[in-house]
């Protein structure tokens, strides 16, 4: 199960607009990779998960993504969110209750949308342009993850402003803008309830959307209200990645909701956008991402199978929380200082790891970000040290987790008071110095992340 998070630049204390997201996916590691820009020859193509091959553009934007380690037809690493160098940042959730729609000859996929977008994007807008052109042109089809079968919603966001991509099989999808002064969530399900189709400031649609779902009955109503998650969504799904109104969508919608707006908003309503009742900093959808229904009825460190320390990440019961023992990884895309867009990283469970802030700008992250897959168990991994810190601190939660936080805490702190000085400095550099800088100061802070981790654990391994 994932989770998408995005403010508009009038509900932020910088006036740029946010992205952040979680990962979750069971039983796998994550990984964190960077591509360099690169220029592309006439008649160069890139392969798709499926196995096809579309024309490369001239120049394709240098990124960084977190993704998780798993096999998925031409990858060997899926489900990507992250941020390049033109200040784009995008992440998905899965969504697997949608109406069924013949794409047998389609071929984009999923897990091609937010490469595709990372890749070629220059701005958040144009980015879904491209992405509806591309479903026009070659087809959507569902995941071809074993066991997954789901369509997809993705959030897309520049410094100006964000999107809700919502994507169903075969050419049919629905992007809508995000309030300047409203912060907006997205849990695995289709949310776009009220979209007004004639506003192409602020909608963007796949031709004949409403007319498609008219014609088979799916919905019948004023194309300026059109409900895209009504039409092409569906009650029912074979996982948990699907109904709208499954109480582990609902709750952490919900959730999401109470914690920006500052008020106990009602459960039951389908809300997905708010107003703030403060203006955000990433460290606001930081504390969201790491939340486990902390202080209200559902608080997953005090049900029984939390036991005498209050572990939040156990088994049972079946309550889903924004964030998890299996979140594989956590971003903040911060595009508040000058200079390139920062995202804020946090491999494995983002309550018992810390955020590093990684440079979109940069020509290459260490080794350790990404050794994390199967043959590498005795390589150092950014990953798995995380994880194993994590499955310690499970063990003696309430005491613990208290540690962790203060000392993840005081790392955070530390690295954005950095960032702030640096940022007008580095960014007047000439470009090949600058991203040479960037380069070292990311890799520096993976260091320094890594040793935060490593105190910690030998520590935690004296109290026994």
């Amino acid at each position: 199960m994932c989770t998408c998070l995005i403010a508009g630049r009038k509900a932020t204390a910088s006036g740029r607009a946010m992205l952040a997201a979680n990962d979750d996916w069971d039983g796998v590691p994550g990984v964190l990779t960077h591509v360099n820009r690169q220029r592309h020859a006439a008649g160069e193509t890139r392969l798709l998960v499926g196995g096809q091959r579309i024309p490369q553009p001239p120049e394709t934007c240098g990124y960084s993504y977190t993704a998780c380690s798993y096999a998925i037809g031409t990858l060997d690493r899926g489900w990507a969110g992250g941020v390049n160098d033109r200040h784009v940042a995008v992440a998905g959730t899965g969504a697997s209750a949608f109406k069924a729609i013949d794409c047998v000859d389609a071929w984009l996929e999923p897990d091609d949308i937010p490469l595709l977008i990372l890749e070629r994007a220059e701005s958040a807008r144009s980015g879904i342009r491209m992405i509806g052109d591309l479903i026009g042109r070659y087809g959507l089809t569902t995941s071809g993850m074993e066991g997954c079968n789901s369509a997809a919603t993705f959030a897309v966001a520049d410094r100006e402003e964000g999107w809700f991509l919502e994507v169903a099989p075969g050419d049919h999808w629905v992007a809508v803008r995000v309030p300047d002064d409203e912060a907006g969530v997205r849990p695995n399900a289709f949310g776009t309830h009220d979209a007004d189709l004639t506003d192409t400031e602020n909608v963007m649609a796949s031709p004949g959307l409403a007319e498609f779902a008219r014609a088979r009955g799916w919905w019948d109503g004023d194309i300026r209200h059109f409900d895209f998650a009504a039409a092409y969504g569906a009650d029912s799904s074979p996982n948990e990645w699907g109904p709208e109104l499954d109480s582990m969508n609902m709750r952490r919608r919900w959730r999401a909701m109470c914690l920006l707006s500052g008020a106990d908003t009602p459960e039951d309503a389908l809300l997905y956008s708010v107003r703030p009742n403060r203006l955000l900093r990433p460290e606001d959808f930081m504390e969201v991402l790491r939340d486990v229904y902390a202080d209200t009825p559902y608080d997953l460190r005090k049900v029984p199978a939390a036991g005498r320390y209050g572990n939040p990440f156990h088994d049972g019961p079946v309550s889903y929380s924004l964030c998890r023992h299996a979140t594989v990884a956590s971003f903040v895309a911060d595009f508040s200082r000058p200079g390139p867009g920062v995202m804020w990283t946090a491999m494995a469970c983002p309550a018992m790891s810390c955020y590093i802030p990684l440079y979109a700008d940069i020509a290459a992250l260490p080794e350790v970000c990404s050794n994390a897959e199967p043959g590498q168990e005795d390589a150092p991994s950014l990953f798995w040290e995380w994880k194993e810190l994590g499955y310690l601190t499970q063990r003696r939660y309430g005491r613990y987790g208290e540690a962790l936080r203060t000392a993840v805490g005081d790392y955070e702190t530390r690295m954005a008071a950095a960032l702030t000085e640096e940022s007008e400095r580095l960014a007047g550099l000439p470009e090949a110095e600058r991203r040479t800088r960037y380069t070292e100061l990311t890799g520096e802070r993976i260091a320094r992340a890594r040793s935060v981790c490593g105190e910690l654990r030998v520590w935690m391994d004296k109290q026994y």
